[in-house]
């Protein structure tokens, strides 16, 4: 029983696969090695056709997703322009002026800190972050609303937009 002690040890476990390989390349033909490559070669292209296939139907998808929230916004903007509410109305404008006046006092405030502490200072340093991105949604929303509500306008109305040598959209009336 020594013999299968031996056989079956790490060496024995070497020489098994030694055989194998040699009984392998013997048995197996130089043809059948290069239908796995190409094999392999047709998976692999036929994974990639179908990664760029998913990316292109994610970008889709994104796009789409994007116009809908584009058209919805823009749906609840006329809604809120016909509406007979004087707040629905203004509350663009109100925002506007609110957090503007907010983050000016605040800067000021910052920047003439006589009456402020350390840890009050610090705590308003803390929100200047939120206040930049705030003011710039705000400032991106209300002017490029705005921009839009225009061009609607003139798109409606027939015009074709055009820039002027600054490269802004000259200022035309819609007819009619």
């Amino acid at each position: 029983m020594a013999w299968l002690s031996k056989v079956f040890s790490s060496v024995g476990v070497n020489v098994i696969s030694s055989i194998g390989k040699v009984v392998d390349d013997l048995v197996t033909s130089d043809e059948e090695i290069q239908l796995t490559d190409i094999q392999k070669k047709k998976i692999t292209a036929a994974y990639n056709i179908r990664l760029q296939q998913i990316l292109l139907e994610m970008d889709r998808n994104a796009a789409s997703h994007e116009q809908r929230m584009e058209a919805e916004l823009t749906e609840r903007l006329k809604l809120d322009m016909k509406s007979d509410s004087w707040l629905s109305k203004n509350i663009r404008p109100m925002t506007l002026i609110f957090m503007t006046l907010v983050v000016a006092l605040l800067s000021f405030a910052t920047i003439f800190n006589s009456q402020f502490t350390d840890h009050q200072l610090e705590t308003i340093k803390e929100w200047i972050p939120f206040f930049q991105t705030i003011m710039l949604t705000i400032y991106g929303f209300y002017f490029g609303s705005r921009g839009l509500e225009k061009i609607q306008k003139i798109r409606s109305s027939g015009q074709t937009p055009s820039l002027d040598g600054s490269g802004f959209l000259k200022q035309q009336e819609p007819k009619g």
